[in-house]
């Protein structure tokens, strides 16, 4: 009797390996967020030719906007991925689904102006231009899956979206850091974070996903067969 106990006790207080997982992700982006709030989101709402410095003055409506629906998409992210908001008030989860591709859509589109005149040369400007690409595709494409009622291929691009989103936060904290340690000239930083802060991240998150299948206990659902969500406006 008791040992059923213990082991039903022990039964609830487990916890699963992707919760770990989660877990040890948030404690990781947590502090590079705060951090990218900090030294660079937060000013800018400072709108004022001193913050913005001469190089953006010129277009320092056009980063307002970017930054603020940045910092939007990425403080909006996580709440899109805790299970008890998306299970017991899916219609809130979809109202901030909306909020969050309305954000990146414009950011996006908002930020190819920002990289048509930016003045770090070519590469840099196509490093990010495809930052913008990748990040609107995936977000375009986990919209497109939950209209067709596939969940799972939804979650992932979501996934996929919301490591982009933190592309910048990224961005930021290793140029800083590269910066502090003398490694790379101010271009070579630029221009190396403006292509690594985005592929890296996105090259290691669909490796994860595709182990997480491919090494699964029992057999993922294929896409094709998931239906167990309709999207309803």
């Amino acid at each position: 009797m008791k040992s059923n106990y213990l082991r039903e006790a022990n039964r609830r207080v487990a916890i699963k390996p992707g919760k770990i997982a989660w877990i040890l992700v948030i404690v990781l982006v947590t502090p590079l967020i705060l951090y990218y709030l900090y030294t660079r989101g937060i000013k800018y709402l400072n709108f004022s030719r001193a913050v913005y410095t001469d190089y953006f003055w010129f277009r320092a409506p056009w980063l307002l906007v970017h930054v603020v629906l940045g910092i939007t998409a990425t403080l909006i992210g996580p709440f899109q991925f805790i299970p008890a908001i998306r299970n017991r008030h899916p219609q809130f989860h979809r109202n901030l689904g909306k909020v969050y591709i309305g954000c990146v859509v414009l950011s996006t589109f908002d930020s190819f102006y920002l990289n048509y005149t930016a003045q770090l040369g070519l590469v840099y400007s196509v490093g990010l231009a495809m930052l913008g690409v990748v990040w609107l595709g995936t977000t375009v494409m986990a919209y497109l899956s939950i209209r067709k009622g596939n969940v799972r291929m939804h979650r992932e691009w979501m996934i996929k979206s919301y490591v982009i989103t933190l592309s910048f936060v990224g961005f930021r904290a290793v140029e800083d850091t590269l910066e502090k340690a003398s490694i790379g000239s101010f271009i070579d930083r630029k221009v190396l974070m403006a292509w690594a802060c985005w592929a890296v991240p996105f090259f290691v998150t669909e490796v994860v996903l595709q182990a997480r299948r491919l090494y699964a206990k029992r057999p993922i659902q294929s896409f094709a067969d998931d239906r167990s969500l309709s999207y309803k406006d």
